[in-house]
């Protein structure tokens, strides 16, 4: 991933398990697909390349409940722009786009390129007492 791009979006596949993300250029080409860990130093990880490869980063994600509050806060802390879109709209769009049947990296795929060609989902706030909560946790592993 040596190319620097003008845009990228990011879709995440929330998931119960492990996020998978994708990022996609401006034509609406991958740019890099993988499963993230839900763990901080993966997440910061997956933040510090996505900033990397672009000049502009979208996030999209398809929950924002519980199972994507250290995702969401982590991006918002790190003052990065957040796009809801609902898992609903996720699946009718499914769909039109190839590949086999459901999974992760093509739930990512959908969610990233409809932030890429959609401007009506809402964007998420993330109180700053949440950022600032999580800021004065100890790091992953430290005792």
């Amino acid at each position: 991933m040596n190319t620097r791009h003008e845009h990228l979006w990011v879709g995440i596949d929330v998931g119960k398990g492990h996020p998978w993300a994708v990022a996609i250029n401006s034509a609406g080409e991958a740019v890099f697909s993988r499963k993230i860990p839900n763990d901080e130093t993966e997440i910061l990880k997956l933040i510090a390349t996505a900033c990397e490869a672009a000049d502009q980063v979208q996030w999209a994600v398809d929950l924002r409940g519980k199972t994507a509050t250290l995702l969401l806060v982590l991006l918002a802390g790190h003052g990065q722009h957040i796009t809801y879109v609902p898992g609903r709209s996720v699946s009718r769009a499914a769909e039109g786009y190839r590949g086999e049947g459901k999974t992760d990296a093509k739930d990512a795929l959908i969610i990233a390129d409809m932030a890429r060609v959609r401007r009506d989902f809402t964007a998420i706030r993330i109180p700053p007492e949440q950022v600032c909560t999580l800021r004065l946790l100890p790091p992953t592993g430290a005792t």
